[in-house]
């Protein structure tokens, strides 16, 4: 292992959907083969979005579908395919501009793998691994046959892994693979022909491979939730009473409450990170509304959300699980009042620092459309729960409210 990889590289992702998919059966290209009502790339772009650290997304996609590719996933750059799925790989990672020094190859077709894998596995690569393949146990025996099936081998399984992918490489890596002209189904394998070093690292069962319509039935009823799943998007300036409406809508239904702050103070804790801690609260915060939402449970996210990227991460969580989603803007129109607040207000997380009022004046925040803008100025905070639960318990009209 080498140490030649520095914590700061910039990731790129190769998406992997020029496969027609024969087996599934669908009559279209297995990538555009819909789960849970949006076509399989979809899914796999949006986990791959949220790597951290990313520069670019690419997508190999069959040379006649390219446009309605871009459509779908309009922040990549989409190339067509080759006809092995070798010659694919290498059309994206020719696409790839400069500065990226670690490459995910993934396939569409793992459409549910986690964007915490993609984490952990370029993680691994900037530890100084030449590649790194996540993998599970392989849990039957296996057997080694020849041409007439007639068994050579009866392998230890404890030491054989079901590979998935993301797969990672350094970029140096996986282009010099690709130079030696040699095929293969598994990247990984290219870069052992070529004499780079390659770790297995813990796989995850929602990367599984959806080849048949058995598989894809079974991926849908992964991405069911409960009941009752709900995602309630709290975002609006520090000071504006996000977290006192948050535990007003807790006081009146039973709800899991991210706030955002917690969680950054967890980190900073740990000494991980010092404050400011930038996204990493976002990222654990999705996570969790993911793993709580799929237990059926309503979900409060109580953070700023100040910007578009932010407001995205949330309605692609929403969609990618199948729940409803509520987006409620707070605001203090009375800025006095807002001032007041800011000022006077005392933290209740040990460590946590409080912005001042000049800070929460210069902090970055977009103008947005949310389901709901409620003046907290004019409402108290049970009248504020009681409008959002009354708006949550309304079928969705598409409307924006302004309280």
């Amino acid at each position: 292992m080498n140490d030649a990889h520095p914590s700061s590289a910039e990731v790129g992702v190769v998406v992997v959907a020029a496969g027609l998919g024969t087996r599934l059966g669908a009559g279209m290209p297995k990538a555009l083969v819909p789960l849970a009502g949006q076509p399989l790339v979809v899914h796999a772009a949006r986990a791959a979005r949220g790597v951290r650290g990313l520069r670019q997304l690419v997508v190999v996609a069959p040379a006649p579908d390219l446009e309605q590719f871009r459509a779908l996933v309009p922040d990549a750059v989409v190339v067509a395919g080759g006809a092995e799925r070798t010659d694919s790989v290498a059309a994206g990672l020719g696409a790839l501009g400069p500065g990226i020094d670690v490459v995910l190859v993934h396939d569409a077709a793992r459409a549910l793998a986690p964007t915490a894998l993609f984490d952990r596995v370029v993680n691994a690569v900037r530890e100084g691994y030449d590649a790194v393949v996540p993998g599970l146990a392989v849990h039957d025996t296996v057997k080694q046959v020849d041409d007439a099936g007639l068994v050579t081998a009866t392998p230890d399984r404890d030491g054989l892994r079901a590979v998935q992918t993301p797969q990672g490489f350094t970029r140096d890596a996986l282009q010099r693979a690709h130079s030696g002209g040699s095929a293969a189904t598994d990247d990984a394998a290219m870069v052992e022909r070529s004499g780079g070093r390659v770790l297995v690292i813990e796989g995850d069962p929602l990367a599984e491979k959806i080849t048949t319509a058995a598989d894809l039935q079974n991926a849908a009823s992964r991405l069911r939730p409960p009941d009752g799943a709900t995602l309630i998007v709290l975002g609006g300036l520090p000071g504006v009473g996000k977290t006192t409406t948050a535990r007003a809508l807790a006081a009146r239904k039973a709800l899991t409450h991210l706030r955002v702050d917690v969680i950054e103070q967890a980190v900073v804790d740990s000494g991980l990170e010092q404050h400011p801690v930038g996204e990493v609260g976002y990222r654990v915060s999705y996570e969790l509304a993911a793993h709580h939402l799929h237990l059926g449970m309503t979900v409060v996210a109580d953070m700023v959300n100040g910007v578009p990227y932010a407001r995205d991460a949330w309605r692609d969580l929403a969609a990618g699980r199948g729940v409803r989603l509520l987006e409620v803007e707070l605001f203090c129109s009375d800025q006095d009042e807002h001032r007041r607040r800011a000022s006077t207000r005392v933290g209740d997380i040990e460590g946590m620092p409080q912005p001042s009022w000049e800070q929460i004046q210069e902090r970055e925040y977009h103008p947005w459309q949310p389901d709901l803008r409620i003046d907290t100025a004019a409402h108290s905070p049970g009248r504020i729960a009681d409008t959002i639960l009354a708006a949550l318990a309304a079928p969705s009209s598409g409307e924006r409210i302004t309280r």
